[in-house]
């Protein structure tokens, strides 16, 4: 069977480093490498696991496992059937690369080659990455294979453009605060921009600048309730339209951050609570400090009021006057349009007849959504129940 031997010496470079004076350290590493290995050696490196960075997945393989072996008088024999096996399954499996988009959330990047595009292994890089060194010295190794690519360009860009429509043909519905906005097909399209790499292939990009720049001029044109965090907004909308691209999102509203601010004084009360009705915001103070901060929704159907209210007793489960909604960790603080009662609340949700729960999209926290009540993420609820005491004051503002 036949082999190739890859030679691997530090003999002209340890010279080097020690006729030219280097460091300690350098010195110490040359004459490390320069004598045969060890037996612990020999079983550090061929233990050795290595993590192949795929565009969508991370596989971890033994070195064993593709055919490569470490010698003792510091050879690296690759058994070249094996290594032949491990590289064809590699290639066969990424062919799905030429028919799905490669999507990169990291760089807010992607594209799609084409049915007819090949996908090779650099084999070089890949091996050269595997060196002698890196398998003695490092507990984990991340190989990132650079694949050669043979497509048509035509294809590529023809492709890609099926997926922009694919991300922007659905309008999206943005909340900042309490105003609504919707962004068009044309208006998406236009956060795109294309370049192509060093292999000539088209790249899509989504410019995260282009959406800041976007909300900032909303911002500047209208005049809303909050200011808006341009830059985690620009990210949460980006990430979405990735996403779109993936799997099928139902959610066609979002939610944007604001920077949000309480009016008042920490030291009013030893403990109270503030809504803000603007930036949909619970602030809670505990000792003349803010202690958390909560994004809520208030109501929609019915307005919450603003005032002066109290924690008027805690109740683990109510359900809506309706009697369709299950609210958890219900804190009553006062009533709304005569005798119904309002108050804090986990978000709600319906069990059908069957049996099946349906809770109300958490996407709906950060705008107005209930019946007058304030409903809180799960699990935040609970924490809010268990913090607050029967007489607690609550402050609903507004800016």
């Amino acid at each position: 069977m036949p082999k190739i031997i890859l030679y691997v010496s530090l003999t002209v470079l340890g010279i080097v480093f020690l006729s030219l004076g280097y460091s300690k350290e350098l010195r110490s590493a040359y004459i490390k490498y320069s004598h045969q290995l060890t037996d612990e050696d020999l079983k550090k490196a061929n233990n050795q696991s290595i993590f192949v960075n795929f565009p969508n997945k991370s596989q971890q393989f033994k070195l064993s496992e593709i055919g490569i072996e470490v010698l003792r008088d510091k050879k690296i024999d690759i058994k070249e059937e094996k290594f032949r096996i491990f590289r064809n399954n590699l290639e066969k499996e990424l062919q799905y690369l030429s028919k799905n988009p490669s999507i990169s959330l990291e760089k807010n990047e992607f594209y799609i080659l084409g049915d007819d595009a090949k996908i090779t292994l650099d084999t070089d890089k890949f091996l050269n990455d595997l060196n002698l060194e890196n398998l003695l010295t490092k507990n984990e190794i991340r190989v990132v294979p650079h694949f050669n690519e043979d497509f048509s360009a035509s294809q590529n860009a023809q492709q890609n453009q099926v997926l922009i429509d694919k991300m922007t043909k659905e309008a999206l519905l943005i909340k900042i605060g309490r105003k609504v906005f919707s962004l068009d097909s044309q208006t998406l399209k236009s956060f795109t921009s294309k370049y192509q790499d060093e292999d000539q292939k088209e790249i899509v990009r989504l410019e995260k600048s282009k959406i800041e720049d976007y909300l900032k001029t909303l911002s500047a044109k209208f005049k809303l309730p909050a200011e808006i965090n341009a830059s985690e907004a620009a990210q949460k909308l980006t990430t979405h339209l990735m996403f779109r691209l993936t799997e099928d999102v139902h959610t066609k509203t979002l939610v944007l951050p604001i920077t949000s601010s309480h009016k008042l004084e920490a030291d009013l009360h030893p403990k109270f609570i503030e809504v803000n009705k603007s930036n949909q915001r619970a602030y809670f103070f505990e000792n003349g400090k803010l202690v958390r901060e909560l994004v809520i929704s208030t109501g929609v159907t019915w307005e919450t009021p603003t005032g002066s209210f109290k924690v008027l007793n805690k109740v683990p489960m109510t359900i809506s006057y309706s009697g369709i909604w299950y609210m958890p960790w219900y804190l009553p603080i006062g009533t709304i349009n005569g005798p119904f009662y309002f108050g804090f609340h986990e978000i709600p949700y319906q069990v059908s007849y069957n049996g099946m729960i349906y809770s109300r999209d958490p996407e709906t926290i950060g705008s107005p959504a209930t019946g007058g009540c304030i409903q809180i993420l799960k699990g935040q609820a609970k924490e809010v129940y268990d913090w607050a005491e029967v007489g607690t004051p609550v402050y609903i503002t507004e800016n």
